[in-house]
């Protein structure tokens, strides 16, 4: 992530959303200077220990990613494993509009999702889990018309059962270059985003979208 940010030690960098800082503490590790945004409460104060555990120095802020309001401040800034797609298409250009207004200029957006034509081809309705001794079902549909991945997640564990449910718009490479084109970036590069880092095909497991905040 770092390198493919061209992020250099002391530069600022916005991780959004930032969960739990399970990436916004590594980097600050690695010299960089974070700030990480997420809108539950619980991650924040979870990163915030964390961070505070590790004697690092993180700005985290609760809040809606759509309503970041920094303007130019940020060398770099990314939005990794799946967290980009969640609200609606005109939403989802906002937020990418929201990073290009917070980087400065020659900054690097990163954005690291599944690949449309791949999640199609290997599409499953259900998926079965167990994670830490909960059972968790994941029931999935996909509408064409809205191009989203439509999933309810059932939990379990002994008598307890708790059901949530997510709509995430999928992307080709050519809807993501497009918006993040949309929204103002620039030179927009596509990677493969399975271990190891690539070169981008239309076999690639997930995508890595890198576009840039032109100098001019």
């Amino acid at each position: 992530m770092k390198r493919l940010l061209r992020a250099r030690k002391g530069q600022r960098v916005l991780d959004v959303p930032c969960g739990t800082g399970r990436l916004t503490v590594p980097l600050a590790r690695m010299g960089l200077v974070m700030t990480g945004v997420d809108l539950t409460p619980a991650y924040i104060r979870r990163a915030r220990r964390v961070a505070r555990k590790s004697r690092m120095d993180v700005r985290f802020i609760q809040g809606d990613m759509r309503d970041i309001g920094f303007v130019s401040e940020f060398d770099a800034a990314f939005n990794w494993f799946g967290s980009f797609g969640y609200f609606s298409d005109a939403d989802n250009l906002a937020f990418a509009r929201r990073v290009f207004r917070a980087l400065k200029p020659g900054g690097r957006f990163l954005v690291d999702g599944p690949h449309k034509s791949w999640l199609l081809a290997h599409w499953r309705e259900r998926r079965e889990s167990n994670v830490a001794g909960v059972r968790i079902l994941q029931s999935s549909r996909w509408d064409a018309r809205g191009r989203r991945a439509v999933t309810t997640w059932t939990m379990c564990r002994g008598r307890l059962r708790e059901c949530r449910r997510s709509s995430m718009r999928i992307y080709d490479a050519a809807e993501m270059r497009a918006l993040l084109r949309e929204a103002g970036f620039r030179d927009v590069r596509l990677y493969d985003g399975w271990k190891p880092v690539g070169p981008f095909t239309r076999h690639s497991r997930r995508m890595i979208a890198v576009g840039t905040r032109p100098r001019l």
